[in-house]
């Protein structure tokens, strides 16, 4: 399939083992930047899905212009020291401003197909999709759509479980369709309206084709800031990061009921 292309690979070096690259995948006629970053000994590459609109403005020098505070964006350093290559994925070329109702999209998903394709390609490792918040819009459709370029797996933290205005709802996605294991972690303590800890019974129960599904439960109080949807609090599993990406990192290479 002639359904993608990298037209650009910038490539930077920092401190110690560390790589990083900025790729730009083609898809639709658009392009998704990503900012790929590995340590040494990589076994697994892991797709980093913000949550809020998306933006990231990922330059072409791999400099973050916002975002940065979101929890997979700030843990990535803890994925690739655990054995991870990640790619922090930015907004598509058509949806610079936000991906507000565009999440649930086939287009969507065929970004991000593409992204797999290529990531699987160039580096020659399962992909998992990660995503948080309404980051997990973005990676149960992907999961719930593809055949062709089907993740490895998916993760999904503080996931999307109420209905709001910018029309994106995780529970409203055909997730029987979603085959592939699947991780759950969610901190009880959430009080982001749209996060709520008491749904997560319905996602899982949801889940019926996906093999295996795993949900890991958090309740350790931590030094919250802001707003309760914002990242600093519990919804952004605030203090307890290195704990939840150890999880995540081996639940993915070993995934179980």
């Amino acid at each position: 399939m002639r359904l993608l292309s990298v037209f650009l690979i910038a490539v930077t070096c920092s401190i110690g083992n560390l790589r990083a690259e900025v790729l730009d995948v083609s898809s639709r006629g658009e392009t998704t930047r990503l900012l790929v970053e590995q340590g040494s000994e990589p076994w697994v590459t892991v797709v980093l899905f913000t949550g809020g609109k998306g933006v990231l403005d990922i330059s072409k020098s791999g400099a973050i212009g916002g975002g940065e505070n979101n929890f997979l964006v700030r843990t990535r350093e803890i994925f690739q020291n655990k054995g991870a290559i990640t790619a922090v994925i930015d907004v598509p070329t058509d949806r610079r401003k936000k991906l507000h109702g565009f999440r649930g999209t086939k287009k969507h998903a065929k970004d991000i197909g593409a992204v797999i394709k290529h990531l699987r390609a160039k580096y020659g490792l399962p992909v998992w999709l990660v995503g948080t918040s309404r980051g997990t819009n973005s990676v149960a459709n992907s999961g719930a759509r593809h055949k062709w370029a089907k993740p490895d797996g998916i993760v999904l933290t503080a996931t999307m479980l109420e209905a709001n205005d910018n029309s994106d709802y995780v529970l409203e996605y055909n997730l029987a369709k979603i085959t592939v294991p699947v991780l759950i972690a969610h901190h009880r303590h959430d009080k982001c309206w749209a996060t709520p800890p008491g749904r997560v019974g319905e996602l899982e129960n949801a889940l019926i084709n996906a093999k295996p599904v795993k949900v890991l439960w958090y309740e350790e109080k931590g030094s919250t800031q802001g707003k309760a949807c914002k990242p600093r609090h519990y919804h952004g599993l605030i203090d307890i990061e290195e704990k939840v990406v150890a999880d995540i990192m081996a639940w993915i290479k070993s995934p179980a009921p």
